[in-house]
């Protein structure tokens, strides 16, 4: 009841205070009339700010033009200059183009930001190595299909249908990363709060924009295309601004190498020895094709500068058909001759058990749709307000076919390995020839349907009250309302005839892959002819002449079965915030000194509904409830000598609540437990809910100096500390369900940890060099960021936060001279925790490096040509177990080439 009292409250306050200001228009209109509109400059509003035409500056009698890279540059500088807040920016360089592929990528230009890949993308980051971050669209918060923090619905358990893959580039303006936020910025970020800005009508000049690029994937040997497309137009004597834009794009995608489910375990030798090795190696092929659509719509509207009321809709849709095939075995069955590392990890041997041909058919679709009415209004010279409403409803579903043949009962086969040949490792198979369908029979069938949907209506109120002259500047104070629903609804069957069927019996759903150049010059031994699932194998129904199968009670009824119930749930959040800061600002001899002071309060009630499974497998539906609150205080000082010199600290509480599916009342069990003739041999593995997790708490401090200098140039480092009181760790645990044993990841509450760091960045073009080199230019940055967690692995190493790779490099050097441009970009991290395994050891990503290269020709005024390529040095993503020599995963995509002509007036 408490919670309906107070949302009502909210929005009676909310439409109260709305409806009075529809009257403030008129009177506004009277004392200033539409000429007086004065928008505030590009670059500070977040709107066309490197493309809202070219700069002329005067300089000796002669104009200077900045266009291009230097003009998003700029736009940047001022950005983090002008911020009282801890700020790092990117800017697009022109209409429809961040510097990089996607979103993500971007935002590794940013010193302290980390990019993580799923399938050779970058599709999410870590903000000072911590992952708990918010991510916000034109100043509200979005979330996937799976709620905060989660990745989407990708069987790989990568990101790569997570939020920002569902964003295209093209319709990006500028990306905001805020380190340490104020009192009246949105809660929850450990890390940072990301901000992605679209393009608003009034910032710009009028303009129609589009742009085609054709795509080639080396490693996938199939060609894309992209389409970009923009109106933008102002009417009213320049008060009403209506932009619409679009993108379009369809491209291939490859992975190839060595993959794991399972990963490694630990396990006893003969002699009793305690070793380390993988339960489940899985040379694999991927090839996916994706489509993504892209919708922006701006309705601005400014009839005087004390009014501005704008109405913005954005939507997202991912689609992608995935084909994945692998031969899988576990070398720790019937393991001989084996020889193992000075670290007890098993490298070399001779495993006796079945070999497995298995297939999956994954077709997804994700979307996002997010829309929001705001209005800014000055209601006196003092007092200023703002209100504003938000929709945001994402989406995912993917269709999962898995299919998997094995050795007749009567063959067991043998397979020579050593993971220390070459960088996957060599594999000989022998005693069974994988292309005979006599020699196999098929013995599990997943159809399964994974479905979620997060919806989010948020209303704020917030207003600011002038002091005027003096040292204390303004007021400022709001309200913020905020409802999340998160819905997980799979349909799951998982379909495993007693003694399998020979694949003699299904020759119309199998067929012969045949990949040659599969790894070519890796996997020695492999062979590279095998017997799949064909397209015949569109789910469980589609086989009508084999009755075990299509008349299953799982195929029939996908929905009550213990693998759907045990990964149903709905949780419900409730936040409500409110906030006061006082902002400041003084003259202290030839410098100014500004900054804020601000409390934050956070009220959250959590309803988590899902179903508790019992070791029969019956399901018990289950209601979880918890309430929290929390005082958020923080402060920052800036003082500022002129525009060149700028020092900062600050302070801040911050508080970040767990990932949506973390806090499920139930469990999700994964279909991978392995039989042989009855009897299970390898685990099957899942995850658990906790609902009741604490959330991530931490004190932090930061400190800056920052120099600006020459044109677009700077140079700044910052120190950063963060005490954690509590966080979140994985657990694992033994459980059975239905008579299937299962390892189930839980997160549980960690004791305190301490982040901290140093960031650096230098921006410099070469301006004081003779023409033409004065169009060289570099822009570097370096982060150093180290953690201390008291978690240890089974060994008793000191584990760091995941996802936290202590060094961390970003270079990037650049040409711009009349109509040519040219940049080089190259990224760099260090190694990083994944999660842990199910050795109780860590998963850890090795060291990624990324290169890739623009060149841009501008024909014309209106008309250019570009080039781009990625992944130049066609890196391997390499994953252990541990330590270094247990390999775990390898896999590469290939590079990719894009050549693009646009146009824009």
């Amino acid at each position: 009841m408490r919670t309906i009292d107070r949302a009502r409250q909210c929005l009676l306050f909310s439409s109260a205070l709305g409806s009075a200001m529809l009257a403030i228009p008129a009177n506004a209109q009277t004392t200033s009339g539409p000429s007086d509109a004065n928008p505030a400059p590009a670059t500070a509003s977040g709107g066309d700010s490197a493309t809202a035409g070219r700069e002329a500056a005067q300089e000796g009698g002669r104009d200077i033009v900045v266009t291009g890279i230097r003009r998003s540059l700029d736009a940047a500088r001022d950005i983090k200059r002008d911020s009282t807040q801890f700020v790092d920016a990117i800017v697009a360089d022109d209409i429809g183009k961040l510097p990089d592929r996607n979103v993500a990528e971007s935002l590794a230009r940013v010193s302290g930001v980390q990019v993580d890949r799923g399938i050779g993308e970058g599709s999410n980051v870590s903000v000072r190595g911590l992952r708990q971050n918010v991510f916000l669209l034109n100043g509200r918060q979005v979330n996937d299909a799976t709620g905060r923090g989660g990745n989407g619905l990708e069987t790989l358990g990568t990101s790569s249908f997570g939020l920002l893959a569902l964003v295209p580039s093209e319709l990006i303006s500028r990306l905001d990363v805020t380190k340490l936020a104020g009192a009246d910025q949105i809660s929850g970020a450990l890390g940072g709060i990301v901000d992605i800005h679209t393009r608003m009508p009034l910032d710009g000049p009028n303009q129609v924009a589009g742009k085609i690029s054709s795509i080639y994937g080396e490693q996938a040997r199939r060609g894309g295309f992209e389409s970009f497309g923009l109106i933008s137009h102002k009417f009213a004597n320049d008060t009403l601004g209506i932009l619409l834009s679009a993108s379009y794009n369809e491209r291939p995608i490859s992975q190839q190498g060595l993959d794991t489910f399972s990963g490694y375990l630990r396990y006893k030798d003969p002699e009793g020895n305690v070793r380390f090795g993988n339960s489940d190696v899985r040379p694999e092929l991927i090839d996916d094709n994706r489509k993504n659509l892209g919708l922006d719509g701006v309705i601005q509207w400014r009839p005087s500068s004390r009014v501005e009321i704008t109405a913005d809709t954005f939507y997202s849709r991912l689609n992608s058909d995935r084909s994945r095939y692998w031969l899988s075995f576990t070398p720790t069955s019937g393991l001989s001759n084996a020889r193992y590392s000075d670290n007890n990890v098993l490298l070399s041997g001779t495993a006796s058990g079945p070999v497995l041909a298995n297939t999956e058919f994954l077709t997804s679709k994700a979307d996002i749709w997010s829309s929001a009415l705001r209005g800014k209004f000055e209601l006196s010279d003092r007092l200023k307000t703002s209100v504003e409403v938000s929709y945001d409803r994402s989406s995912s579903e993917s269709h999962q076919i898995y299919f998997r043949l094995q050795p007749i009962a009567s063959i067991t086969p043998t397979v020579d390995f050593d993971f220390t040949k070459g960088d996957l490792g060599s594999y000989k198979i022998n005693g069974i020839n994988l292309s005979d369908p006599s020699q196999l029979r098929f013995t599990i069938l997943f159809d399964n349907d994974y479905r979620a949907l997060t919806k989010d209506f948020a209303a704020r109120n917030d207003w600011s009250y002038s002091f005027g002259d003096g040292v204390l500047k303004s007021f400022d104070f709001g309200v913020r309302y905020d409802h999340i629903d998160t819905h997980n609804n799979p349909l799951r069957a998982d379909i495993r005839p007693s003694g399998g069927i020979p694949a003699t019996q299904l020759s119309n759903y199998i067929s012969l892959l045949a990949e040659s150049d599969f790894a070519k010059g890796d996997l020695v031994g492999l062979p590279r002819n095998y017997l799949v699932a064909n397209s015949a194998v569109s789910s469980c129904s589609a086989f009508t002449d084999v009755p075990s199968i299509s008349r299953d009670a799982q195929c029939l009824d996908p929905v009550n079965n213990t693998n759907a119930l045990s990964s149903t749930f709905t949780i419900k959040e409730r936040f409500i915030e409110g906030y006061g800061k006082v902002n400041f600002d003084t003259g202290i001899g030839a410098a100014r000194l500004s900054g804020n002071i601000g409390v934050r309060y956070l009220d959250r009630q959590l309803s988590s509904i899902g179903n508790l499974i019992s070791g029969t497998g019956a399901a018990t539906p289950t209601t979880f409830r918890r309430d929290d609150g929390e005082w958020l205080p923080s402060g920052v000082v800036k003082l500022a000598f002129g525009d060149d010199l700028v020092f900062r600290l600050g302070a801040a509480k911050v508080v970040a609540f767990p990932a949506t599916a973390d806090l499920n009342n139930g469990v999700s069990l994964s279909n991978n437990a392995v039989f042989v003739d009855g009897v299970q041999t390898v685990l099957g593995t899942g995850s658990g809910g906790a609902p009741d997790l604490d959330p991530y708490k931490a004190n932090q401090v930061d400190l800056s100096a920052e120099y600006y200098f020459g044109k677009q140039a700077m140079v700044s480092v910052g120190l950063f500390y963060k005490d954690v009181s509590t966080f979140i760790v994985q657990q694992q645990s033994a459980e059975t369900y239905g008579g299937v044993n299962y390892l189930i990841n839980r997160k549980v509450n960690g004791d305190g940890a301490k982040v901290k760091g140093v960031e650096a960045l230098l921006q410099l073009p070469f301006y004081f060099l003779p023409s033409p080199f004065d169009g060289f230019g570099v822009v570097a940055t370096y982060s150093y960021i180290d953690s201390n967690t008291p978690i240890k692995d089974v060994a008793g190493r000191a584990m760091p936060f995941p996802g936290l790779s202590k060094n961390n490099v970003n270079l990037i050097g650049y040409y711009e001279k009349g109509p040519f441009s040219l940049r080089v970009a190259y990224n760099w991290r260090d190694a990083y925790l994944v999660a842990l395994s199910a050795a109780a050891t860590g998963i850890y990503n090795n060291a990624y490096a990324d290169l890739s290269t623009t060149v841009r020709y501008d024909l014309t005024d209106h008309f250019s040509l570009g080039f781009e390529a990625s992944n130049l040095l066609d890196e391997r993503q390499r994953t252990y177990d541990g330590v270094d020599e247990a390999l775990r995963t390898n896999v590469f995509f290939g590079r990719i080439y894009k050549i693009s002509a646009s146009v824009k007036f």
